[in-house]
């Protein structure tokens, strides 16, 4: 096993592939790198991962080819497992050349080749699975990690093998927690005077949630609330055209929002996906929502993650299925014409909020780098 470094821990970050696995690995990582300590984040060769690494420049990036795990009799297996046995190879080189003493594996299988080379390598492993249910890939990964780590309490139970699971929270960006003077309405150009409705279209498979506001907006025109809607790239030029047909509901449509903790903290209703990122950051600004599932999650986790919030009354559970122009306008207007009701779910967000948890994680992880 090689010699740790008393002064510096050298810490690698798996956590490529999707947003939800990328944003809350960063946020260990930049605690980590504040007090001192390296951090290689290893990340896709995606889009999104080339855009979030472009914004923290403060932070070290290494891209690794990842491939998606096919279905077990698929021809494309051969090719996953020989990228997969490559990707090892090639992880085991990286801790070895640069002295990784901890491998954090945030999800996906973008975790198991370096988190199976640290285990290789004599280094501590962790993983984090941030959804209620974990997915297929990170009950492969908690063979090869020394803790299991889970974002909400709910997911405990699904490492009943395992000899050392804790409840930590998932963490949140240090640009989304930073206190700053600017004027949320200012920014996006909103009245100071209408409640806001925050529509969170811009997730990957989103465009049943971006239609069925479409065709609410009407009844949110005669409600008198304004909208900020960040309805994704691939929807956002269709999203713009339905909004322009009804110019006296005040409005802001965006492909992109960089400022989403100005957009948290300007809404007083959310329509969200339930997926863990995007709910523990509703949480932490105690933003009431009305949560739509993807229907086509693996392990249908987002229905159970949307559960958990519904039944603390933080939220709304409503399936895609079931939405049209009534059922959500209904859903709007009854927690915009209910203030009492609104505070309850605000403050039953907030009490499902971990602020601290990337410093509980970072903490964690400089523990076992002394061990």
């Amino acid at each position: 096993m090689k010699q740790k470094n008393s002064k510096s821990v050298h810490v690698l970050i798996a956590c490529g592939g999707t947003g939800g696995h990328l944003f809350p690995g960063i946020a260990v990582g930049e605690v980590l790198a504040s007090r001192g300590h390296q951090v290689t984040l290893l990340i896709s060769e995606k889009k999104i991962d080339s855009l979030a690494a472009s914004g923290h420049k403060e932070l070290r990036f290494e891209k690794m080819p990842f491939l998606a795990m096919p279905k077990p009799w698929s021809v494309k297996m051969i090719g996953f497992l020989k990228g997969l046995w490559q990707g090892t190879k090639a992880c085991r080189k990286l801790i070895r050349d640069q002295k990784v003493d901890v491998v954090l594996g945030m999800g996906g299988f973008t975790s198991f080749a370096p988190l199976y080379a640290g285990r290789k390598e004599g280094c501590a492993t962790l993983i984090h699975e941030s959804n209620a249910i974990p997915g297929k890939a990170n009950r492969l990964n908690a063979r090869y990690s020394d803790i299991v780590l889970c974002g909400l309490d709910a997911c405990k139970a699904h490492f009943p093998k395992h000899g050392d699971v804790r409840v930590v929270g998932t963490p949140i960006r240090s640009s989304m927690r930073k206190p700053n003077d600017d004027d949320p309405r200012a920014f996006f150009k909103l009245d100071k005077d209408k409640r806001t409705l925050l529509i969170m279209g811009g997730s990957q498979g989103a465009r049943g949630v971006n239609r069925a506001v479409g065709q609410a907006l009407e009844q949110f025109e005669t409600m008198g609330i304004q909208v900020l809607h960040i309805a994704g790239p691939t929807d956002y030029e269709e999203v713009r055209d339905v909004y322009a047909k009804i110019p006296l509901l005040k409005q802001h449509v965006a492909a992109f929002c960089h400022r989403m903790d100005l957009a948290y903290r300007v809404a007083d209703l959310a329509i969200a996906r339930s997926g863990a990122s995007s709910m523990s950051e509703l949480a932490y600004f105690g933003v009431p929502s009305l949560l739509v599932p993807y229907p086509h999650a693996a392990e249908d986790h987002q229905t159970r993650n949307a559960e958990i919030f519904d039944k603390a009354g933080a939220a709304r559970l409503m399936s895609e299925s079931d939405l049209n122009a009534d059922t959500l306008a209904d859903a709007v207007r009854a927690v915009f014409n209910d203030p009492r009701k609104a505070g309850e779910m605000k403050k039953a967000a907030q009490k499902l909020s971990v602020k601290n948890s990337a410093e509980k994680i970072a903490e964690m992880i400089l523990k076992e780098a002394a061990r």
